[in-house]
């Protein structure tokens, strides 16, 4: 059966598609989004209910770096070097397009539109000066790549802010980001009046003001409690924050024609604590808030509720809202014609609502009151206020008894999380869902897929064909498990939420791949054919509604042979290629059982390549097993570990006797190493920051070389951990979730958020390896493959024109500081193709 895999230019029946798609599992049940949250926080937060105010910041100012030798060098000679994806051809190409990672925000330029702006769940701010054609990232300098919203002034289009943190499971945000040039550079402008950290679900500008700013702020620390934060309003352009409604805002909204009147849509975090679920409006420019109809409705689960108004009629208001009643989700359209004194019920019953909360907004087109927009998991739109619907996007279909998935003639990827529309054009507007960013130029009966340059790809994991570098497969949030081909295209191949991969080392051409919970599938010529589902929650004696498996469950092959390792509770091993599994130990529970907090869960798996009776297990709340007779027998190893979630194990690839242990939270070491098979543990964290650490890799070629992947991207040790250094050049510090490497030295590594990045290895983009700048006005970037016609991107803003010689090696640019756009400190230099392939991001330092 031939997996869903097409490439550009390739000839494919559209009608031939749903016969060939491997799977879908939406098919079966509603995307567990709540899950895929609870997976990513939980290990951060264990054994607390919170990720600590500021964490990240604090941890990447306390990095330990490189010193800097002279006025001007470059941070070392290696550099990470992006292998994209940039984009993914998906597994729906034909209707979808070039995909990427989820886009939660767009803004466009009130006085050029051709200026856009994005924000991304983890991958941070892009900005395009063509429309969305091309992107590039603005915001690497920031520590913080989790954006909620972004917004242009009206009034001074050069301003515009950004409110970070990701409501949809992603991490709580640090607070406010500003730009003074049209998005070219941010800096972090709001202080401790506003709560950090939080997650921002809308910011607005008072069109008049252009330092007027009103935010909602959905959720905050309190304490050790993540709970509701509320709206808030500053009058200094972002620094001091004053709250003036409490509670859990998801949307907040402006009269366009008076500016005093400001609309709330607040739901509920704590039931008991929380101001009442509704829809709020305050004349008095945020003094004083009236609950417009909540005597009218009531739920017992608040999930969401979204406001929209619009210049043509600011007395027309809609809000759309839901929650559930017991099993059942309750979702609603409200109209008012009169501010809000009275209000109609619109039908929603051809309107899929499902995943309230996640993929949710309401849009009014600008131009026409009668015409809204409400995006789930498909984009819909109403040209009568209402009262009947257009599917737009037509991923799923309403099948009598339900909304049923399928995409075969869709027009852009599922999920929907930001709609914009376009100032000069009518009948243009973009959309931003799990799969990146779309737009339409005939006011959405057709979609055109902008992911080209973008790279925002959310992996879980990766894992390198071990002879051939320029193969690598990866899950990925909500697209798919990926292959990279040898042409360094990326392709979707199985669908859905893509988890952890092995790759046979006796026969490469045979793949596993797992989805979430107990899947496990085997692809066979190399990414190409689907041959079998070896594996369901089932199939580990669980129960398919609630398996008591992770999210995204360890699964491991041990280097050697091609035996397969996956961990529910116990660890189960097949010797077969996945046909049948078998648990050494029993009912053995190799995790903390049934705790206060829930039962515990396999988290980790670490095999012995030079012994492979020898495994290590960790567990998501904590405990350490290791067996040195292939899992028949266990001995607990937890003695001298925190007590914290453990992320990953890696045996020291000719000592089984040592292993490497990592561990996620706050206020612990994170990265353990033992030389006697687990019998006493030893914290190497030494100089590392308090962040969590979720990975490691020992060097393949150098036992006392060790990597390890963190929340601020990557750190390296060249004495066995004993000492660590940053070594995150060319990448933003963004999340690290796995490692890869083969025998010949190549390392790659899967972040979640910017797509994966390789050191070393074959050259088949545009790399910089070194640049000098003399002082007074001659910049010299040498490296490789930058073909003809390259742009250079200096500080995030195009400098091409500067360019006064280039080659395949080396490109001169003549100008003073200021004029090149260098300026005193960190800069950032990357080159781009002709053909829109992408270098490593290069450091250079000028001193001041």
């Amino acid at each position: 059966m031939s997996l869903l895999r097409n490439t550009p230019g390739l000839s494919v029946t559209p009608s031939l598609f749903p016969s060939t798609r491997v799977r879908e599992p939406r098919e079966a049940l509603e995307e567990d989004t709540e899950g895929r949250g609870d997976w990513f926080t939980f290990q951060r937060a264990y054994p607390s209910n919170s990720i600590p105010p500021d964490a990240r910041i604090r941890a990447w100012s306390a990095r330990p770096g490189y010193s800097l030798d002279s006025v001007l060098v470059p941070l070392a000679t290696q550099t990470w070097r992006p292998i994209g994806p940039a984009a993914t051809v998906s597994a729906w190409y034909p209707f979808w397009g070039l995909t990427s990672g989820r886009v939660n925000a767009i803004a466009v330029s009130p006085s050029n539109s051709s200026i856009v702006l994005i924000g991304s769940s983890t991958g941070g701010i892009w900005r395009s000066t063509d429309g969305g054609d091309t992107f590039v990232p603005v915001s690497d300098d920031q520590v913080d790549m989790a954006v909620g919203s972004i917004a242009f002034s009206k009034s001074n289009p050069s301003i515009a802010y950004a409110g970070m943190g990701d409501t949809k499971a992603g991490y709580l945000g640090s607070g406010v980001l500003k730009s003074t040039n049209e998005g070219r550079t941010w800096v972090r402008v709001s202080d401790n009046s506003l709560p950090s950290l939080g997650t921002i679900a809308k910011l607005e500008i008072d069109p008049n003001n252009p330092g007027r700013v009103y935010l909602a702020q959905y959720s905050s620390l309190a304490g050790s409690k993540v709970t509701s934060s509320g709206l808030f309003v500053s009058t200094d352009g972002g620094t001091k924050w004053k709250r003036v409604l409490g509670g859990a805002p998801r949307d907040v909204a402006i009269d366009p024609h008076d500016s005093r009147v400001l609309y709330a849509g607040l739901s509920r975090i704590d039931k008991d604590a929380d101001p009442a679920f509704g829809l709020y409006r305050s004349t008095d420019s945020g003094d004083t808030w009236a609950n417009l109809f909540a005597a009218q409705y009531d739920i017992t689960r608040r999930r969401d509720f979204r406001v929209a108004v619009t210049a043509t009629n600011p007395k027309l208001i809609y809000a759309y809202f839901g929650g559930f009643v017991g099993s059942s989700l309750d979702a609603r359209l409200r109209v008012s014609s009169d501010a809000g004194a009275t209000w109609t019920d619109r039908n929603l019953a051809t309107v899929d609502t499902a995943q309230l909360g996640y993929n949710t907004y309401l849009a009014v087109d600008p131009r026409d009151s009668m015409t809204i927009y409400i995006g789930s998991r498909d984009l819909y739109k109403s040209t009568d206020g209402g009262e009947s619907w257009t599917n737009l996007t037509r991923n799923f279909y309403d099948s009598g008894v339900g909304f049923q998935y399928a995409p075969g003639g869709s027009a852009t990827h599922v999920d929907q999380h930001a709609l914009t529309f376009s100032p000069a054009n009518p009948n243009e507007y973009y959309v931003g869902n799990d799969g990146g960013v779309s737009k339409t130029t005939d006011n959405g009966d057709t979609f055109r897929s902008l992911n080209a340059t973008l790279s925002l790809t959310q992996f879980i994991g990766i894992a390198l064909h071990p002879t051939n570098p320029a193969i690598s497969y990866g899950g990925t949030q909500d697209n798919g498990t990926q292959l990279r081909s040898g042409d360094s295209n990326w392709f979707e191949v199985l669908s859905g939420d893509g988890g952890r991969v092995v790759v046979n080392p006796l026969d490469p051409s045979v793949v596993f791949m797992t989805y979430i919970r107990g899947d496990i599938f085997r692809v066979i010529d190399s990414g190409q054919n689907l041959d079998l589902q070896v594996a369901s929650s089932g199939t580990f004696g669980e129960f398919f509604l609630t398996p008591r498996i992770a999210f995204y469950p360890p699964f491991v092959g041990n280097g050697v042979d091609a035996t397969l390792y996956f961990g529910t509770w116990r660890l189960f091993i097949s010797n077969n290629l996945g046909n049948s599994w078998f648990s050494p130990s029993g009912f053995v529970d190799l995790t903390k059982g049934s705790t206060e907090i829930g039962f515990d869960v396999l988290s980790a798996i670490g095999v012995a390549r030079s012994n492979t009776n020898v495994i290590y297990t960790g567990s998501a709340q904590g405990r350490a097993m290791r067996s040195t007779n292939g899992g028949q027998t266990w001995l607990d190893v937890t003695a001298a570990l925190p007590n914290r979630s453990i992320t990953s194990i890696a045996v020291d690839p000719s000592d089984p006797s040592t292993a490497y242990l990592t561990v996620s939270g706050f206020n612990s070491g994170h990265v353990f190493r033992t030389t006697n098979t687990g019998g006493s543990w030893v914290d190497i964290s030494g100089s590392l920051p308090d962040v969590p650490a979720n990975a490691l890799l020992v060097d393949p070629t150098d036992s006392n070389i060790v990597y390890l992947g963190t929340d601020i991207g990557v750190f390296r040790s060249t004495t066995r951990g004993n000492d660590w250094r940053s070594f995150n050049r060319g990448m933003p510090p963004v999340v690290v979730h796995g490692f890869s490497a083969n025998s010949s030295g190549v390392i790659q590594v899967a972040t979640y958020g910017r797509g994966a990045y390789e050191l070393g290895g074959s050259i088949d983009r545009s790399v910089i390896t070194a640049a000098d700048f003399n002082g007074k006005k001659r910049l010299e970037i040498n490296g490789s493959t930058f073909g003809e016609a390259p742009k250079v991107i200096i500080n995030g803003e195009d400098r091409s024109f500067r360019i006064t010689e280039s080659s395949d090696t080396s490109i001169v640019m003549i100008g003073k500081i200021k004029k090149l756009g260098l300026k005193s400190g960190e800069n950032t230099i990357q080159v781009i193709t002709s053909d829109n392939l992408s270098s490593n991001v290069f450091t250079i330092q000028l001193s001041s």
